[in-house]
């Protein structure tokens, strides 16, 4: 079984739908998205029809929380990132809010979990940023492989038979995609992995639509990296009156610097 392991759509419909179509060539037999189907981008009711549909697993993200009323409402409208979630309650029907607020926070099955943040408490959305934050995580749980999201940045940390704790091929996920790129490497059966999948529709530092695909048979993992369609995300942002990410915003200003 294939399984393709994405996180943080994000309102970007575009994004996910050629994330889903490398899937479908690569034969992912199963898919599983870690959360965040609404928050930062342009439309959040045609990415929930895509979710909906496409996908066999769907967790709760922070923003999804936050935009069905879950998260303190203090904390929300005093949190500028939640500014897109409160704007799609009035775009998403009471069902479909309703279908959102049903998601869990934890998923298991076939030796591996899988939530948005971490797993120590799923509900708090803590960050995996580093070594040590992977180490907690280590602890936490038992499974040889976790999945994550989050960061908006891919991510692989490895704890070793030896009991050593150390990040995996960092470095190839710390600069942007121009081309389709997958990075693969085989699951060591004495070592246990924590993998952040990356974001598909809101990439920040990586600067690319990222997922992942687990293999299970062949106990192989592999992150799949798409170039990111900038003008057509701008164009929709601001067709729709909607304020450019800061990140983006620097993207576009260095670019005109240059």
């Amino acid at each position: 079984m294939k399984y393709a392991i994405m996180s943080d759509a994000h309102a970007n419909p575009q994004a996910l739908e050629t994330a889903l179509a490398d899937a479908r060539k690569a034969h992912c037999g199963k898919f599983i998205l870690l959360g965040d189907v609404t928050g930062y981008g342009y439309d959040p009711k045609r990415t929930l029809e895509l979710v909906r549909k496409n996908f066999d697993v769907v967790l709760m993200g922070n923003h999804d929380s936050a935009c069905v009323g879950l998260e303190p409402e203090w904390e929300v409208e005093a949190n500028y990132n939640y500014d897109f979630d409160r704007m799609a309650r009035e775009l998403l029907t009471e069902e479909e809010r309703d279908w959102l607020r049903g998601r869990e926070y934890l998923h298991v099955e076939n030796g591996f979990a899988c939530t948005h943040g971490d797993f120590t408490r799923p509900q708090s959305w803590n960050y995996i940023f580093c070594c040590e934050e992977a180490v907690r995580n280590f602890f936490s749980r038992a499974e040889s492989l976790m999945f994550c999201g989050h960061t908006h940045v891919a991510a692989i940390w490895e704890q070793t038979a030896k009991g050593v704790f150390r990040p995996k091929l960092e470095k190839r996920f710390m600069r942007p995609a121009m081309k389709v790129e997958s990075v693969t490497f085989r699951l060591n059966p004495a070592s246990r992995y924590i993998v952040n999948v990356g974001s598909v529709g809101y990439p920040r530092n990586d600067l690319c639509c990222s997922y992942g695909i687990y293999d299970a048979d062949a106990r192989r993992m592999t992150i799949r990296r798409l170039p990111f369609d900038f003008k057509s995300y701008v164009t929709e942002m601001l067709d729709r009156g909607l304020s450019l990410p800061g990140w983006l915003c620097q993207l576009l200003l260095a670019a005109q610097a240059g």
